[in-house]
């Protein structure tokens, strides 16, 4: 059980005069500011940090004077295995300036002090995670790709801080760490932040059982940190200053019964594995914690701006009541200039009166960020909610997260990959030193020049690189827009773009590498669907590799895509296939597609197959609006150049066997339309299949269903064949109202295709079956949906009276 007497005691035993212990919250401006004090009353000899021990090579990046945070040191690695596909794993270490772990880097610089990292490095994380997890057979995971290295899932995860937070008045574990330790900045003794930091941590420590730590890793981390520790301490000479170690809280109230019974020195096997790591600019947007960071702390331009006023020495003693009032003015700026919101100064008197009278009233030393937004969002929220409210509160995230962006100081260099990209997009003539976003034109069919640089735009793409975004032009992979002659991009390089190249560097260090390994990858996922495999996913993968100029890759994914569609039994993902086939086909000059010589037997295969299908539909085995739109798509293949040399009369046979013998009227109706607008039916053939759908011996639904099919496929007939007009107009006239409104939803499905032109004809056309010129205005802006309501609400009861005295009939004649 965790007491007040237990918590110092625990805490006591992380000083000595050979080892000080400082546990601290990954980016926490408190826990930094105690680092320093740290530096000064213990003098240390050597500085040990949690951190991956191969990052010690960028200390003296990190220390650099001219190095500006927020950077962050990425790190990957790939385990290639004989016969298996590799594993690749990659993830950040970010630092900013009230980073306790690089405060106490550069105080051991500054000082001549010997510092390095003593954590496992990446690979040896998560191969220790994977081997746990198999042991174990869980589904816990080591750092994946682009996670954090500083993750503080096992604060988040504990219930006990959850109680405290609830029992404090905090909102959440965020508020209560503010509430409990940065608050009173600077005015805390080293004595009583370290008790409360370790009661802190002992609490979440406690809501962990040892086979959870060994699951995710920690076990074997500690242990590793706890050699480095103890070779420290036999290393240190008689009368050199203690060791100090910089550690995560977590992992700091474990430390003392480790050091006591030392742990084996985890040995993990990297066999295999090839792994680097490289320092890179980083952003506060990527650091925010609302944004998905996962040991960041809310709004780090706030605490960024806390931490500067606290080392200022022209600061007064209440830094965050001047930091409430320069970001509450720095939020009305931003209203009043971007979004020409007017922001009264009484209003915003109001606001900084009420975050300290919040403070004050929640028994805090000073406003905590929330009691700033709070005040905020009650005082300069005029209008809507949802309109001015959505205002607000965007300025006032994007003020407390901050615009900060770092800068690597000189000698960093360059990550491989990143280096690669732009050497090739200078060489295609991008501009990537630019501030605003550039638009480029390129003409894929007749300039060699710009189909390279649009398979250098869809690679990076592919990569997930944010630096090019496809706004026009023709998309050969879902096959759209094939008649425009230029593709146009937007793009613009961004500390974003840098960051995600260095992140897929752990597919490649050149871009056709990694975007070849990316490729290959989803590749293998196709293969191991097996016979789950989907047709159109197939030769989608087939399309992108000619896109991506992946001209090595077509044979294998025309392979694949030639299992695919035998082992798809879906008619409707036939019939796609199919078409993007025979798109592709058409494509190929533009993509440089010389090695599809195969393509056009694959393209008849493939359309035999989708016939053979849409031949034995009868009922649900395809859903129904998606076999209508798959005769469509065949229907249109057959016309295109790509499909003159296919059998239509196989295709005809199929519609003509749907019309007559499928159960569900709307692809009976879609069947009926396509013979008809083709030719095969005549104005007779349809008024009998009109005639037959819309008489009273079919169901509403039946009708409804069959015109929907119809006029899917042919909404000519809809003012060409005046009997079609007339057969629903009968029909439609003796509904009672409940079925006619029941079935209005599908009924307006059936129309919705009509352009306006087409509406107005078909109106003039109905209105001339009444003896009327025209039905009048057809739509009504003036009326709302309440209106409408009351009005049938009336009606229903007018019915029901007339009904009761016996005048129903009545009523309908009138």
């Amino acid at each position: 059980m965790l007491t007040t007497a237990g918590v110092r005691e625990l805490a006591s035993s992380l000083t000595s005069d050979e080892l000080v212990v400082v546990p601290v919250r990954h980016h926490s401006p408190a826990c930094a500011w105690h680092v320093r004090q740290a530096f000064e009353e213990h003098r240390p000899s050597v500085v040990l940090v949690e951190g991956p021990r191969g990052f010690t090579p960028h200390i003296p990046l990190l220390t650099h004077p001219q190095a500006h945070m927020p950077l962050s040191v990425y790190a990957y690695a790939v385990r290639s295995r004989s016969g298996h596909e590799d594993e690749r794993w990659s993830a950040y270490y970010p630092f900013c300036d009230y980073s306790p772990e690089l405060v106490a880097l550069k105080e051991a610089a500054a000082r001549g002090v010997p510092a390095r990292f003593i954590d496992l490095d990446l690979a040896e994380q998560c191969l220790v995670a994977v081997e746990a997890e198999t042991a174990a057979r869980t589904d816990e995971q080591g750092p994946g790709a682009g996670q954090s290295l500083l993750a503080e899932h096992h604060f988040e995860h504990s219930e006990r801080l959850q109680a405290l937070a609830e029992q404090l008045g905090c909102r959440d574990q965020e508020d209560l760490w503010e509430h409990l330790f940065e608050a009173d900045l600077g005015r805390v003794g080293a004595a009583e932040h370290l008790a409360r930091v370790t009661a802190y941590c002992e609490l979440a420590r406690q809501d962990h059982t040892r086979a959870e730590l060994d699951r995710d890793g920690t076990t074997a981390r500690e242990a590793e940190m706890v050699w480095h520790i103890r070779e420290a301490l036999s290393g240190r000479g008689a009368g050199e200053g203690p060791v100090l170690v910089v550690v995560g809280g977590f992992h700091a109230v474990a430390l003392p019964d480790l050091l006591a019974d030392p742990p084996a020195r985890p040995k993990v096997p990297l066999t295999g594995v090839t792994a680097d790591s490289a320092l890179i600019r980083y952003t506060f947007e990527r650091l925010e914690r609302l944004n998905g960071y996962a040991s960041g702390m809310t709004s780090p331009g706030w605490h960024q701006h806390l931490w500067r006023l606290v080392n200022d020495p022209a600061t007064t003693d209440a830094p965050r009541t001047a930091a409430s009032l320069t970001a509450l003015m720095d939020v009305t700026a931003e209203l009043r200039g971007r979004h020409r919101m007017p922001v009264a100064l009484p209003s915003v008197a109001a606001a900084f009166e009420q975050a300290l009278r919040l403070a004050d009233l929640r028994g805090r030393a000073a406003p905590l960020r929330s009691d700033l937004v709070d005040g905020i969002t009650s005082c300069l929220i005029k209008g809507d909610a949802d309109v001015e409210g959505a205002l607000v509160r965007a300025a006032t995230r994007q003020v407390l997260t901050g615009t900060a962006v770092g800068a690597v100081p000189p000698g960093a260099g360059t990550p491989p990959l990143v280096s690669d990209a732009l050497e090739r997009l200078r060489r295609q003539r991008l501009k990537v030193d630019g501030l605003e976003r550039q638009t480029a034109a390129l003409d894929i069919y007749r300039r060699p020049a710009h189909r390279a640089t649009s398979r250098l735009l869809h690679g990076l793409a592919l990569l997930g690189v944010p630096f090019a975004v496809r706004v026009a032009g023709p998309d050969f992979v879902n096959g759209h827009g094939l008649g425009r002659l230029q593709e146009r991009w937007e793009y613009l390089w961004t500390p974003a773009t840098e960051g995600c190249l260095v992140e897929a560097s752990v597919h490649g260090t050149t871009v056709p590498l990694a975007v070849a390994t990316r490729f290959e990858a989803r590749l293998e996922a196709q293969r191991e669907a097996g016979a789950r495999r989907s047709a159109p996913a197939a030769t989608a993968l087939l399309a992108q590799a000619c896109v991506l100029g992946l001209h090595a890759h077509v044979g294998q994914t025309l392979e694949l895509a030639r299992e695919a569609l035998a082992a798809d039994v879906a008619f409707d993902g036939l019939a796609t296939a199919t078409v993007q086939l025979a798109l592709l086909w058409e494509s190929r000059e533009p993509l440089e597609a010389r090695q599809l010589d195969s393509l056009p037997g694959l393209l008849r295969t493939a359309y035999e197959r989708a016939v053979y299908l849409g031949r034995e539909l009868t009922g649900q085995e395809c859903e129904p609006a998606a076999a209508v739109g798959a005769l469509v798509s065949l229907r249109e293949l057959l016309v295109s150049e790509a499909g003159a040399g296919l059998d239509a009369t196989l295709y005809w046979q199929m519609v003509q066997r749907l019309e007559a013998s499928h159960d569900v009227a709307l692809v009976r109706g879609g069947a009926a339309g396509l013979a008809y607008s083709s030719g095969r039916t005549d104005s007779a053939g349809l008024a009998r299949s009109v005639a037959g759908h819309l008489s009273g011996t079919s169901t509403a639904a039946d009708a409804v269903g069959f015109l929907r099919g119809l006029l899917q496929t042919a909404r000519e007939a809809a003012w060409q064949e005046r009997g079609l007009l007339a057969s629903l107009d009968g029909r439609l006239a003796s509904w009672d109202p409940e079925t006619f409104i029941a079935h209005l939803p599908e009924l307006r499905l059936a129309f919705a295709g009509m352009t306006p032109q087409e509406t107005d004809r078909i109106a003039r056309a109905v209105a001339g079956l009444h003896g009327a010129e025209e039905l009048g205005r057809l739509l009504l802006r003036d009326v709302d949906e309440e209106s409408v309501a009351r009005h049938l609400a009336v009606s229903r009861a007018a019915a029901a009276l007339l009904a009761r005295d016996g005048l129903d009939a009545w009523g309908a004649s009138a």
